[in-house]
């Protein structure tokens, strides 16, 4: 596994690359914008250049969680052309 952090302006992106034995995969773990600089296309900067980057690393596919109540990431994410796949996720807290 490896991880890249992309940084741009108020905001960075944390993506993380493994291979499932099957594909090559990108997880974005996690897309922060400060919040006074929201609504700027910051977010959708940030995408595009882990977008970038995963086709720059020959990925198959990018992954990423969304909370179910996230809107404006949702609409972010469809936005850049993400589709919303129907996957269960489990978590056990330690």
């Amino acid at each position: 596994m490896e991880q890249q952090k992309i940084k741009v302006k108020s905001g960075s992106c944390l993506c993380t690359f493994y291979n499932n034995g099957k594909a090559n995969v990108m997880i974005i773990d996690v897309v922060e914008v400060e919040k006074a600089h929201r609504r700027m296309g910051i977010g959708t900067e940030l995408l595009d250049k882990a977008l970038a980057l995963a086709k720059d690393k020959n990925v198959d596919s990018v992954e990423l969680v969304v909370n179910k109540d996230n809107l404006p990431a949702k609409k972010l994410y469809e936005k850049v052309g993400f589709t919303k796949i129907n996957k269960d996720f489990y978590r056990k807290l330690l």
